[in-house]
């Protein structure tokens, strides 16, 4: 405790001295018939000054003990027995915070308790509703179904529904990233081929040119959270490249910097826009998706890309092109030590 904080919360005992001190000087000088010589005076008011500095190192360091004495235990461990506190105050003080401390825990044990039962509902909620998805898939994939304007609004509505269930799964999944990933050697093609997967339909739909330059390379990742971040990266091309329009992945190696690109012809994205595109909720001020973005998949990528230790970023020339760069780098990701 320091000096400035104790007197502060002395102030009125050394009030109180003072006053008695003034009193006993007053009567001193007023009291003519005191018979009390000068040198006398001064010796009592000597001997008071001196007991009153004793009295103000005992107590300050009586008051600094009890005071970390206290922080110490409510630091350490405020839920332990308080029995070894001797002054009274400190001991219903102590006691009043343990029963606040067993009660926030007690009410943090009910919220995990709560949050595991509904994370359990939705995971499961999840599973079952890709079952009549993926029926929904099969009976489209047929064959001998025309490709009218109903089937294709269906095709893309179903891809939509596949997207929204996804990013709910990958959200709840990343609040327990570090129990449910797998580093590994992974080749960008493989991780291109399985983000690709279910979106040549919609390459069709709206005859979009679709190039993919670049070598192949090795990368240190977890291939399904990767995947799903370009996957995200290519939906959202998809979205905002125009009927006609193109899209172009491309790989390149840069000494221990690998960095897969996801661009696409169309609009683009505003400057004042740039800064803001992986903020959570976040849409286009120009409303460049309409009504049905939700500003979450750019969010959700960029969320997972930082867990992995890999950077997403992106860059725009407005009215041409939009393009979003994932690299890795193997001195830079937090699971360096998977190689050791």
């Amino acid at each position: 405790m320091r000096v400035k904080d104790y007197f502060h919360e002395r102030w009125l005992v050394y009030l109180f001295i003072l006053t008695a001190f003034g009193f006993a000087w007053a009567v001193y000088k007023l009291d003519l018939g005191l018979n009390l010589t000068e040198s006398n005076a001064r010796y009592i008011l000597i001997g008071w000054l001196l007991l009153l500095l004793v009295f103000a190192a005992v107590d300050y360091i009586s008051f600094s003990n009890r005071f970390n004495k206290l922080f110490k235990h409510l630091r350490d461990n405020p839920l332990s027995d308080f029995s070894h506190f001797s002054y009274p105050t400190d001991r219903v003080l102590v006691e009043k915070i343990r029963a606040l401390a067993l009660e926030y825990e007690e009410f943090k044990a009910g919220i995990r308790t709560k949050s595991a039962a509904q994370l359990d509902f939705i995971t499961k909620w999840l599973h079952d509703v890709k079952v009549p998805i993926a029926a929904a898939r099969l009976i489209l994939d047929n064959p001998d179904l025309s490709l009218s304007g109903d089937y294709r609004r269906l095709d893309q509505e179903l891809t939509a529904i596949e997207e929204a269930v996804q990013k709910v799964f990958y959200e709840l999944k990343s609040e327990s990233f570090y129990e449910d990933y797998k580093i590994s050697r992974v080749s960008t093609k493989a991780l291109i081929a399985g983000a690709l997967k279910g979106y040549s339909n919609l390459f069709s739909y709206k005859k979009l040119d679709i190039r993919i330059s670049g070598g192949e390379a090795q990368v240190l990742t977890d291939p399904k959270w990767s995947t799903y971040i370009l996957t995200q990266l290519i939906s959202n091309a998809v979205k905002y490249t125009p009927e006609g329009g193109k899209i172009t992945i491309s790989t390149t190696a840069d000494k221990n910097r690998v960095t897969i690109g996801v661009k696409n012809t169309g609009p683009g994205i505003a400057p004042q826009d740039l800064g803001q595109v992986f903020n959570k909720g976040y849409t286009s001020s120009e409303g460049r998706s309409g009504g049905s973005a939700t500003g979450y998949g750019l969010y959700l990528a960029k969320k997972l890309a930082d867990l992995l230790g890999h950077d997403l970023t992106c860059d725009s020339h407005y009215g041409e092109y939009a393009v979003f760069y994932l690299s890795f780098s193997e001195s830079a990701t937090l699971h360096d030590v998977t190689k050791m």
